[in-house]
């Protein structure tokens, strides 16, 4: 039975006793008769002093929701009808709303008033207990039902199904089986639901060819981590017969297939009826549904029931919710952000593709979908949270090429933040995104990147604060953003959004990458770029005080700070004659390190090691260059070392600045950058 909070008739103010009495019309509040009312939190102490009911409960529902603020803290009182809702804002001035509460009558007693809503209080049920409860699984079923219903753009149009799929048998079935799809009979079109989930260190249990034909006879439910066991619950109880989850439906011992599979992240996660996202749990043996969403939740309040009479003299309940807690934004947030699921990488895109989803959240149900964000508890802060996230943005529905640049840019940003278990899965992780825009952009991938970008995307700025060692293994050519171990902090063409004013000073002669198996988009094992234009020779200076960051000093520009990639050592390095030459390479991560282990401190570089400056363009008051070192392996060539952006004040002698600045070259010429 939910829990009902009725407040004591004759306890806190004097005035209670008279709640019972019929109020006369109230100048103050109107009897909430009015689509939008404003006035003072005194002037309702005055009213309710004078027998208002309806004053006395908004004073007793403020009293209950803030129980701590003074009495002068919460000022206004907003209260607005609309779309049957009823609605109370309390701010603390004009511009500052601090709560909102909502008033209804709950399911199964007369309406307190004429119109105002009469439903189940979902946080009277769902936020009480765990995730299993009947009216959480009809919540799910509600917002399937309209899904499909009314989102055409949420159905998937040319099915694909997985190479293999968990049959999940029926509810209380003690095995699962694993299912070939070739060999499922053709005829109704089939539905599987998708797991994405952390495997974190307790997935010892994975599908290899050794068990490859021992899973297709059976496998015990109590035998799989509780992260799976919970999927499958949820599969059942929604009437789902299959379930694909990658640890039991990719042979992870077997490269080939492992290459082809994650090839083809893309239609598994858009053709799915459903993804469950196990947001809380950063292990597979955590599971997530034995959460008790009311004790986890530090900003909870309980729903306040007051006894009501009615204006036909029956007595009822009226009830006041809370729908938004301003007090909450920014935590409720950054809580959002530090959920396992939103770390890891892999479920970047598995959330992204996904045309439905189902987060179970720290403290509630969240539902995304190609055109609706929703949360459990209604309120209107977690719904346009979830709605505003970027992350929750459809991909399925570009209006043009530069719009689907400017998301992959955004992506790359958070993708670039999270963790990868290995670091060779920096680009698979990613290739189902890839193939999605690839669509829309119309234009080859170089590694995360896209050709006809160039050279505009090379701008990408590594986090300085979070710059770390190169990672030892090869990932991708130093020119893109997937080489360095460094969260991306942004792309420059997004800082400045660049217009006509932008003047390129160099061109694209060449670009390649080369697959490292089975997914064009996935893994690489070799690429560069060539350019033609203009190149400053510059002495790197080290200030050991600043930590892992650097400057450059040239003739001409001077000394200026630059954004390295990663933390950088002195190497020496033959230039494009044969010459032997004193240069500066990224810092690669020792074999010894593991990514556990603490790096160690980056080395000093001497005075006089010389770094190149290549030219990119130019755009209102500010030149582009790259930053190079010759390349330790590659004779004559170069890799990235960080990007430097110049300012100038010119005082309106831009045109003359920028001639000098050519004129000051060392050289220009091809150059190419592995």
């Amino acid at each position: 039975m939910p829990f009902r909070c009725t407040f004591s008739l004759q306890v806190h103010h004097p005035w209670r006793r008279l709640v019972y009495k019929l109020t006369k019309y109230c100048i103050t509040c109107k009897n909430l008769r009015f689509s939008r009312l404003i006035y003072l939190r005194r002037e309702a102490k005055a009213s309710a002093s004078l027998g208002c009911r309806y004053c006395i409960l908004i004073l007793n529902a403020l009293e209950h929701f803030c129980p701590n603020s003074a009495n002068d803290d919460l000022k206004l009182i907003d209260f607005f009808r609309e779309g049957g809702r009823y609605s109370l804002r309390v701010d603390g001035d004009v511009l500052d709303v601090r709560l909102e509460l909502e008033l209804y009558t709950p399911a199964g007693h007369p309406p307190a008033w004429l119109g105002i809503p009469q439903n189940a209080n979902p946080l009277d049920v769902n936020m009480s207990g765990s995730p299993q409860i009947p009216e959480t699984y009809e919540y799910i079923r509600s917002c399937l039902r309209d899904c499909e219903a009314n989102h055409p753009e949420c159905k998937v149009a040319g099915q694909e199904l997985p190479t293999r799929l968990l049959d999940v048998q029926h509810e209380g079935a003690q095995q699962v089986i694993l299912v070939e799809t070739a060999s499922l009979s053709v005829g109704a079109k089939m539905t599987y639901i998708a797991l994405s989930y952390c495997w974190g260190k307790g997935q010892s249990l994975t599908l290899t060819s050794e068990n490859l034909e021992v899973m297709k006879l059976g496998l015990m439910v109590s035998s799989l981590p509780q992260t799976l066991q919970d999927a499958i619950a949820v599969t059942r109880t929604l009437g789902q017969q299959y379930l694909w989850v990658d640890a039991l439906c990719i042979i992870q011992n077997s490269p080939s297939d492992w290459e082809v599979e994650s090839s083809r992240m893309a239609s598994v996660y858009r053709d799915a009826y459903l993804t469950i996202a196990a947001a809380t749990a950063s292990d597979v043996t955590e599971g997530f549904l034995s959460r008790n969403y009311r004790e986890t939740n530090p900003w909870y309040r309980e729903p306040c029931h007051e006894e009501w009479i009615n204006q036909e003299a029956c007595s009822t309940i009226l009830g006041v919710r809370e729908i938004n807690n301003f007090l909450r934004r920014q935590e409720d947030h950054n809580r959002a952000l530090a959920l396992p699921w939103n770390l890891r990488g892999w479920t970047l895109q598995e959330q992204l593709l996904s045309r439905r989803v189902l987060k179970y959240h720290a403290y509630e149900l969240r539902w995304v979908c190609q055109n609706k964000a929703a949360c459990q508890c209604r309120s209107n802060w977690s719904c346009s949270l979830v709605a505003k996230d970027p992350l929750d943005s459809p991909t399925y529905r570009f209006e043009s090429a530069k719009l689907a640049h400017t998301q992959w840019r955004h992506i790359v940003v958070d993708y670039t933040a999270r963790e990868l278990t290995d670091a060779r899965d920096k680009l698979p992780a990613i290739s189902g995104l890839a193939q999605v825009f690839q669509q829309v952009i119309q234009s080859p991938y170089i590694a995360g990147m896209w050709e006809n970008q160039l050279p505009l995307s090379l701008l990408w700025v590594a986090s300085g604060s979070q710059v770390r060692c190169a990672p030892e293994l090869y990932i991708a050519p130093t020119f893109c953003w997937a080489s360095t171990s460094s969260p991306v902090q942004g792309f420059v063409e997004d800082r400045f959004y660049f217009t006509s004013e932008w003047v390129s000073q160099n061109v694209v002669e060449d670009t390649c990458s080369i697959a490292d198996g089975k997914d064009p988009l996935g893994r690489v094992n070799n690429g560069w770029i060539k350019l033609c234009g203009y190149i400053f020779r510059a002495a790197l200076v080290d200030y050991p005080e600043r930590g892992a960051r650097y400057s450059l000093s040239t003739k001409y520009l001077g000394e200026n700070p630059f954004d390295n990639d990663t933390w950088l050592e002195e190497s020496e390095a033959t230039d494009e004659h044969g010459n032997l030459e004193r240069s500066v390479r990224r810092f690669r991560r020792l074999s010894s390190i593991t990514p556990q282990e603490h790096e160690p401190s980056p080395p000093r570089i001497p005075s006089a090691a010389v770094v190149y400056l290549f030219l990119v363009g130019s755009i209102s008051g500010r030149v582009f260059f790259l930053v190079l070192g010759l390349s330790s392996d590659k004779p004559g060539m170069y890799e990235r070392l960080g990007l430097l952006q110049h300012r100038e004040y010119t005082q309106g002698q831009w045109d003359d600045w920028i001639s000098g600045l050519i004129s000051a070259a060392d050289e220009h010429k091809v150059i190419t950058i592995v």
